[in-house]
């Protein structure tokens, strides 16, 4: 199954610094092969993926010198690599990156896949009820 590209996402990443642009098309491209039905969308102005509700989302960091991967429900997950960063959020916890070396695909590769698990999991307990 193909992943649903979207345009405005193309358009987002036309209009953003080169540097931030290239690590997250090295990102989109691990979403895409990691969860190939995924939805992406833009929505509160960043790139956003949805599989049976909301995974994750790409942003520029505040400082603009890399950017981030932020897990919708991040305070769920195991974060066995100790990697995440926004544990003073309620929800969401994030991956920085500032560049394609701090990119490990293995590890990203399970992080999404344990958060497409969680919303796998909340369907299927919303559909017990």
């Amino acid at each position: 199954m193909k992943p649903k590209k979207s345009k405005d996402v193309a358009l987002y990443l036309r209009h953003t610094p080169k540097l931030l642009r290239d690590l997250m098309i090295e990102v989109r491209a691990i979403i895409w092969k990691t969860i190939p039905d995924v939805e992406e969308t833009i929505k509160f102005t960043v790139p956003f993926y949805s599989r049976q509700g909301l995974l994750c989302y790409l942003s520029p960091l505040k400082k603009k010198d890399g950017i981030y991967i932020g897990f919708t429900k991040g305070y769920l997950m195991s974060d066995e690599s100790g990697i995440f960063a926004g544990k003073d959020l309620k929800q969401i916890r994030h991956i920085e990156f500032r560049k394609s070396l701090d990119i490990k695909k293995k590890m990203l590769r399970e992080y999404l896949e344990e958060a497409m698990m969680l919303n796998e999991l909340k369907r299927e307990t919303f559909l017990i009820k």
